[in-house]
């Protein structure tokens, strides 16, 4: 995946090594693409291409996502700057749907032509070019894109080369026509969004490990988050395939709210508070009413329509087809969900104070303690949603049991003391329920569901949520058997026995993660540092990670850049940092 990713809370695109925009949602991360040439080499692109070949080098402003991408055939030199604009107007943010491009002579007279083949609403259809001087407008249907520019169209939009002899600009914008824009305005939203970004950086508090890594897997949470409504996407891709010709494809441009809590866990422990903030608004907005069901996913807008289609027209990344958009996970039932939520909750409240806890929040872990103790003796899909199986699953139960113990730990906190009772007892029931029957003896390990005999690296969260003791020997002893059936040549598996699409071929880079987390509980901390550095060195040259890595290239294949993968990331460098201040015995 030689891709990066520019973004500003509201929206994303990837942009090549090669300087393409290969991928564009507008105006907000779920909506429709602009640009889809990731998925089907008519997709639709947006690229800058230099007259001579040379070496290209791509790398961000530090401590920002603003992507610089340059071009030099030695004689020749100029680069390119790719953003979305970011910053702040007086008590609010000012992102609005546009990408930035600024292109910047280092070097001699270099010459370059723009390809500009906007395919909108997924490509389907025809989408009209307009060219009037230095604005060009793309219409299709209801929609519209203009793109405005420092040079004449009609002339940069042909087949032949132009010099570039000073600052130059491309601007696109959407459904929006602008006063036209300047070279200084451009450079001024430049300024802004740098400045926003380095603001952002420094408040990060980094660990002694791979701190540079975790600044960057930082950066790329914060984009995930929408400003609008404070829900938090997976990734700004969809069906880039887990392994390529398999249909394992989906679309993860939702909020998933286990993904959410996870991720504001992950950015709390870096210095960053806000995001979770503004995710319990959206919690409490979507969860209003108190009568509807959870689901485990939304629309970043809150919405609950998630209707999953194939979109047969376009072909696929690297002919793997299908094209999904929506998610029909979310109609599944996933126990786990509310032991994520309320865990961040708790996570939140004591980070900043018991008292920072609205009384929404309040009502918010009572309709949720509530729910789960209504429903964990049921079967659900699972974290891995199964779409063909429903089981007992032990990580859903032993989430269960942590929806109780946190609820049961704020309700403490807040002296809600008539409800301290009755949450303590069920935790207590689950919690005899999952170690009489999720423990395997003949495998000296708890196994992904009730009397199976399956592993699972959700297992290895066990010890992390407080539900076994570091110093347990079940705890150790699954450790090491997980470790043992779960990795592959230094790559972690989620598990290994036939799901839905058969066996799983590519290694889940949360997977490497959590093995390596649990390795560091039980003191083996020189194998968990081998396994981190192994699935450093196989991020892409920004430093950003997909969802899965197949184990025999070393390719990141998967959705991308994935919030899983740069949330564990974070977690595990925080840990090991800590194991070295003051190392953990067995």
């Amino acid at each position: 995946m030689r891709y990066g990713i520019i973004g500003n809370c509201k929206s994303a695109a990837l942009v090549h090594e090669n300087s393409s925009i290969d991928w564009l949602c507008l105006p907000n991360f779920d909506n429709p693409s602009i640009f889809a040439k990731i998925l089907d080499e008519e997709g639709g692109h947006f690229r800058i291409v230099p007259k001579t070949e040379g070496r290209i080098r791509q790398s961000y402003l530090p401590e920002t996502n603003v992507l610089r991408t340059e071009f030099d055939d030695g004689q020749n030199a100029f680069s390119v700057v790719d953003y979305m604009p970011r910053h702040r107007v007086a008590d609010r943010y000012w992102h609005p749907p546009e990408v930035h491009r600024v292109l910047e002579p280092i070097r001699g007279r270099p010459e370059f032509r723009v390809q500009f083949f906007p395919r909108l609403n997924y490509a389907e259809g025809v989408s009209n070019l307009d060219i009037q001087g230095n604005m060009a407008c793309v219409r299709h249907g209801q929609e519209d894109v203009f793109l405005y520019a420092s040079l004449p169209l009609d002339q940069v939009l042909g087949n032949g080369f132009y010099s570039l002899e000073r600052p130059e600009f491309f601007l696109l914008s959407y459904h929006e026509q602008l006063a036209t824009p300047d070279i200084v305005r451009v450079l001024e939203e430049r300024a802004k969004t740098e400045a926003y970004w380095r603001t952002w950086s420094s408040r990060c508090r980094l660990p002694a490990v791979a701190p540079q890594a975790v600044l960057r897997s930082a950066l790329v949470l914060k984009l995930m988050t929408f400003q609008e409504t404070g829900a938090i996407i997976a990734a700004p891709t969809t069906s880039l395939p887990e392994t390529v010709g398999e249909g394992r494809n989906w679309d993860y441009r939702y909020c998933w709210l286990r993904d959410a809590s996870l991720m504001l866990e992950a950015l709390a422990s870096v210095g960053h508070h806000e995001e979770a903030e503004t995710f319990l608004s959206f919690l409490l907005d979507i969860l209003e009413s108190k009568q509807s069901r959870v689901q485990i996913l939304y629309r970043i807008d809150g919405g609950t329509h998630l209707e999953e289609r194939v979109l047969p027209h376009l072909r696929g990344f690297r002919n793997s087809p299908p094209v999904r958009v929506g998610n029909a996970a979310a109609t599944q039932r996933q126990n786990d969900v509310f032991g994520e939520v309320l865990e961040a909750l708790y996570q939140y409240s004591e980070a900043r104070g018991v008292e920072h806890l609205a009384a929404g929040h309040w009502s918010l872990v009572k309709f949720l303690v509530r729910t789960i103790a209504a429903q964990w003796r049921e079967e659900d899909s699972g974290i891995w949603e199964y779409r063909n199986r429903k089981a007992h699953f032990t990580f859903s139960k032993v989430l269960s049991w942590v929806a109780l113990d946190r609820g049961t730990r704020i309700a403490r906190s807040l002296g809600k003391d008539m409800l301290v009772a009755e949450w303590e007892g069920l935790a207590r029931q689950i919690r005899e329920e999952i170690l009489a029957k999720a423990w395997n003896p003949a495998l000296q390990s708890f196994t992904q569901s009730y009397e199976s005999d399956v592993l699972d690296v959700a297992l290895l969260r066990m010890q992390g949520m407080g539900f076994l003791e570091s110093t347990d020997p079940k705890w150790i002893s699954t450790v090491r058997r997980c470790a043992a059936d779960l990795l592959r040549d230094g790559f972690g598996f989620r598990y290994t026995a036939t799901d839905d699409f058969g066996r799983p071929k590519n290694s889940f880079v949360l997977a490497s993660f959590w093995i390596a987390k649990a390795l560091v509980s039980i003191g083996e901390i020189s194998r968990a540092e081998e396994i981190f550095e192994k699935v450093l060195a196989h991020a892409n040259h920004l430093g950003l990670l997909s969802e899965h890595i197949d184990p025999e290239t070393g390719e990141l294949v998967g959705n991308f850049p994935q919030a899983f993968s740069h949330m564990a990331l974070i977690n595990t460098a925080n840990l090991l940092a800590k194991s070295r201040e003051s190392p953990l015995s067995p």
